[in-house]
């Protein structure tokens, strides 16, 4: 059982969810927001790896740090043959050396840390970029108000296009798609990269996505009663269905 996300199966639903909304609603704002997932998305895959791949440089400094120590180590026990084993001149060494051994540790923990704070600082850029596209979605879903339908049989004029109830309806489950699909986007970022930080900013990022959708469904729950009044008012109008 695979246990981590599929980057390839990621994009296809990413893409399936755009053709979809494209063939229902073309040349309207959430198509065009819709591209612009399928693009995040594809730029995420990038990103992600990027993010999991080791610093080779940084790694290189390591080494060369390890080198010297070793190198100063060898020299000392060659300069001291005074019958002493390996490890009573290591501690002598490292005894008298204890300057020079803490500049290179500090140097060590710097560079070690500092591969970790340029791949949190490029996951957190990544996430917040997914809030702004989140706040995107959002936006398009706000003008969709199921109670402006009220008893009407003809359709609504939203945003200068005509928009019925069935049309509503997925119009706004498509914004959830939407945002399904942005919040599995942040996981990439941190799928192989357990940094506490960004752990704690995709989680957040998630719940925000979370609560966004939360209030879609609240809008079809409420087009679902609208829908049965209208039903009750005209059962011989075909009111078409939200999903």
């Amino acid at each position: 059982m695979n246990r981590e996300l599929r980057e390839d199966k990621l994009l296809e639903t990413g893409e399936k969810v755009g053709q979809r909304i494209a063939s229902r609603f073309p040349d309207s704002g959430l198509s065009q927001v819709a591209a612009d997932v399928v693009q995040i998305t594809r730029e995420a895959l990038v990103r992600a790896t990027a993010i999991r791949r080791p610093n080779l440089w940084l790694r290189a400094g390591l080494g060369l740090l390890a080198l010297i120590a070793i190198g100063g180590l060898l020299t000392y026990i060659e300069t001291r043959p005074d019958g002493r084993t390996i490890w009573s001149t290591t501690l002598q060494f490292l005894d008298e050396a204890k300057g020079s051994a803490a500049v290179l540790s500090a140097a060590a923990v710097f560079l070690i840390t500092l591969e970790t704070r340029v791949k949190r600082g490029r996951a957190l850029r990544a996430v917040h970029e997914l809030r702004a596209v989140a706040h995107i979605i959002d936006m398009h879903q706000l003008t969709k108000d199921p109670d402006r339908l009220d008893d009407r049989i003809s359709p609504l004029d939203v945003a200068g296009k005509p928009m019925d109830a069935d049309a509503m309806g997925r119009y706004l489950h498509f914004c959830t798609e939407l945002l399904a699909v942005i919040g599995k986007v942040g996981q990439l970022y941190v799928q192989n990269f357990s940094d506490a930080q960004s752990l704690a900013a995709v989680d957040q990022f998630e719940n925000l996505a979370t609560g966004l959708s939360s209030k879609i469904w609240q809008k079809l729950m409420i087009l679902d009663r609208v829908r049965e009044t209208m039903i009750a008012a005209s059962p011989c109008v075909p009111l078409g269905r939200s999903a």
